[in-house]
């Protein structure tokens, strides 16, 4: 797949999705709007606990007429009403919102949070904005490592993919990071340093996937650099750390959601949280898979089952034909990476949402395993495979599975 090829597909199917998909259903979608105002006002991090800022009375009433129920109206008179809001300046109160993250995955949205436009500008600007850097980033992988293009190029073309990156959330440059220090380790043809600088980067965006860094000990660097690419993604794990220990607060008004307590249990008796990870595991597996395909607004709208086939098998045979087999050790590394990945996500959840001692994960999703795919599909690529799947082949599962779930969307929020 061809870096140009890709950026022309996924911007326009991107930019579909993105004014498609209605104002605030993505998830968590306008807790990230309001992170997006805070830091494009130069408010960087959390006081402590929720945080909240000062926003100007358009933009309050932007949100609100976005999300009332009454009068009754139609998606589309809602927006015409939101369109015609103006930047007015004048104090419209103060909101509260989670600051779990650093600023950095905010970056290219904030840009237009900071000027004094309509609400409606920085909210669509903004999405399109946060896709136009993940998805050049995106290339720079394919770029970087044309001998896994496919695989990334299938994966980022993905309903869910798309859906993300055509959105407010910190996710779309978390995934893109990802999968750019992903191929820079997997090649390793650039300096330590500027690999370093991408585990960083990443780092900074979520401390979930820092364990991708492990792959510079089998990376052909000489030890100095592999220390600096281990020591640049903790440096960004702890300062990631500190900023969501900052804004960490119960998510879950009510009920006994404790990160320490829930640490406490686990220590008290690991063997009972292995078992609860591998039963979730067993039980949600194939639902994980639909949702980091494709399920949309609040994980309640569903790709057809024709589309999820489809990309399980482009995924699938893009990954077995990439046509270059990692060495045996790299493989697997990129497994036990994947691997631990995996249950440090289901860790998280039980961590910070799940009731403490309780016998099932709460809150996981599959989309919060895209940032590991192409990892995990390099290392089942199979050695001396001379067919391989065609970018075209690519393109056209894109177009057809991509328009199956914009027209879903469709139905579902504007025909409703």
């Amino acid at each position: 797949m061809r870096p140009g090829l890709f950026v022309a597909v996924a911007l326009l199917i991107g930019v579909a999705f993105a004014f498609v998909t209605p104002p605030f259903e993505v998830p968590d979608e306008q807790n990230h709007f309001w992170r997006t105002l805070a830091i494009g006002r130069g408010h960087f991090l959390s006081n402590g606990g929720p945080d909240s800022v000062p926003v100007v009375r358009s933009t309050q009433n932007f949100v609100w007429i976005l999300s009332r129920t009454e009068p009754r109206e139609t998606l589309g008179e809602k927006l015409r009403i939101a369109a015609s809001l103006p930047y007015d300046g004048a104090s419209g109160g103060t909101v509260r919102f989670a600051a779990w993250y650093t600023p950095l995955p905010y970056l290219a949205q904030s840009f237009l949070a900071a000027l004094p436009l309509r609400p409606m500008i920085v909210f669509y600007g903004g999405r399109v904005a946060n896709l136009f850097v993940a998805v050049i980033l995106i290339a720079l992988a394919i770029h970087e490592a044309p001998e896994y293009g496919g695989i990334f190029a299938a994966a980022a073309l993905l309903p869910m993919s798309l859906y993300e990156l055509a959105s407010l959330s910190a996710d779309a440059a978390t995934i893109a990071l990802a999968w750019l220090f992903t191929a820079l380790l997997l090649v390793a043809r650039r300096r330590a340093w500027v690999v370093a600088l991408a585990g960083f980067a990443l780092a900074l965006c979520k401390p979930a996937y820092f364990m991708i860094a492990l792959l510079a000990f089998v990376a052909p660097f000489r030890w100095r650099g592999r220390m600096a690419i281990i020591a640049a993604t903790a440096a960004g794990t702890l300062l990631s750390i500190a900023a969501a220990s900052r804004g960490a607060y119960n998510p879950r008004a009510g009920l006994p959601v404790d990160a320490a307590a829930q640490i406490r249990c686990i220590a008290a008796d690991p063997m009972q949280f292995g078992g609860v990870a591998l039963h979730d595991m067993v039980t949600n597996g194939r639902f994980y898979i639909e949702e980091m395909i494709g399920r949309f607004g609040a994980n309640e709208i569903k790709l057809s089952p024709f589309a999820v086939a489809v990309e399980i098998a482009l995924l699938t045979g893009v990954a077995l034909t990439a046509g270059t087999a990692l060495p045996g050790r790299t493989r697997m590394a990129a497994v036990a990476i994947a691997a631990m990945t995996f249950f440090g996500i289901l860790l998280s959840q039980y961590l910070i949402w799940s009731i403490v001692c309780s016998d099932a994960i709460e809150g996981v999703q599959g989309r919060y395993f895209l940032e590991i795919l192409p990892l995990f599909l390099a290392s089942i690529s199979l050695p001396r495979v001379r067919w391989r799947v065609s970018s075209w082949v690519i393109v056209a599962a894109a177009i057809v599975c991509n328009g199956v779930a914009l027209l879903t969307l469709t139905r579902h929020f504007w025909w409703a």
